[in-house]
């Protein structure tokens, strides 16, 4: 007995012995490590929107900082490198530098002078953060041409479903050379720059006659037309204006679209989007003669906004007199107060929320006896 009890235990200790060793075998290859993942890249995305127009007698320069690198990491405060030359030859030794420190997001407008007609300003740029750089942005050309005439005599005219625009276009300019928006040939990309980087032409000049249209609220300042291609002539219609908004617009003559060259902006006009349209007369209007009062009713108004009506009378030959004002939805009014045997007329008007009055309904008449 006692034999087999010890070679039981042993079996025990021996099949225990094995559980635990197999569990030890395992238990390593459960915490094992992958290979570590390269660290994401740090260098920023370029410009979004780089932009050189002309605008009236100045150049503007124009862009947007951006917020993460080429792998979506974010940025903190940028270094903006700016190369600009002015006339022809290799880019890469005509450019002068200069520096912005910017943050991620942040918009960038400049203007300056134009230089003299016929002169190529070129522009690109380098964004930099904790030590990386990106590559160079394609590089603009633009020919300064001479500025186009703006239009005179711009009005704002507020309608019902919309603001309309008018002015008076200037005299149409003799045929003139393309301006130029391509690089110059033989650009090449400042030292440290990458090849590829100012290789891509900028877009084809796109020459275009007609007119931009810039809109802006009383507070801000006028950055983009309302529309992306020039309107051909007056007038314009505003459809976008909503009750109670307050805008005020300029236009200006486009000579091109890609690069922009446009006129001065026109003098401004503002208006605000207020309520200044009576509702239509009340139709239906009629006198029943009762014998302590003159009955005047009326069929019920369509207008969203009605507020009330006013009931209106009149002797024979008199001008009308208000008698009183009757709440919506309410469409009938008892005058007790009608002299008797004296021939009387009735009209009655609507108003709407914003004080405005209709047209006087139709008259009727009335006489008590």
């Amino acid at each position: 007995m006692r034999s087999r009890r010890r070679e039981g235990a042993s079996r025990s200790i021996t099949a225990g012995a094995f559980v635990l060793l197999a569990l030890g075998l395992s238990l390593p290859a459960c915490g094992k490590r992958g290979d570590p993942l390269p660290p994401l890249s740090r260098v920023p995305q370029n410009l979004a929107d780089l932009r050189l127009a002309q605008r009236g007698p100045l150049l503007e320069l124009s862009f947007v900082a951006p917020r993460t690198s080429t792998a979506g990491v974010r940025l903190g405060v940028l270094e903006v490198e700016l190369l600009r030359a002015e006339g022809a030859g290799d880019f890469g030794k005509l450019a002068h530098e200069t520096f912005r420190k910017m943050a991620p997001g942040e918009s960038f407008v400049e203007t300056s002078p134009l230089p003299p007609v016929g002169t190529v300003v070129r522009v690109a740029a380098r964004v930099k953060s904790e030590g990386e750089t990106s590559a160079q942005s394609t590089v603009l050309a633009l020919t300064v041409q001479a500025t186009p005439t703006a239009p005179t005599a711009f009005t704002a005219q507020l309608e019902p479903q919309s603001v309309v625009l008018s002015w008076v276009p200037p005299p149409t300019p003799p045929p003139s050379p393309s301006p130029g928006a391509s690089p110059s040939p033989g650009a090449s990309p400042s030292p440290g720059a990458s090849a590829t980087a100012s290789a891509h032409p900028s877009p084809s000049p796109t020459p275009q006659g007609g007119f931009w249209i810039y809109r802006r609220e009383p507070e801000s300042v006028y950055r983009r037309p309302l529309m992306p291609v020039p309107v051909a002539s007056p007038p314009f219609h505003d459809t976008t204006i909503a009750p109670g908004e307050r805008w005020c617009y300029v236009v200006r003559t486009v000579a091109s679209t890609e690069p922009i060259v446009e006129s001065a902006s026109s003098g401004e006009a503002c208006v605000e989007n207020k309520d200044v349209f009576p509702p239509a007369p009340p139709t239906g209007v009629a006198a029943l003669v009762h014998d302590d009062a003159v009955e005047v009713s009326w069929s019920p108004s369509l207008e969203a906004d009605l507020a009330s009506y006013r009931v209106y009378r009149a002797r024979a030959g008199g001008a009308p007199a208000r008698l009183a004002e009757v709440a919506a939805p309410e469409t009938s009014y008892r005058d007790a107060a009608a002299p008797r045997g004296t021939a009387l007329t009735y009209t009655v008007t609507a108003v709407d929320r914003d004080g405005n009055e209709s047209r006087p309904s139709a008259a009727v008449e009335a006489q008590r006896p």
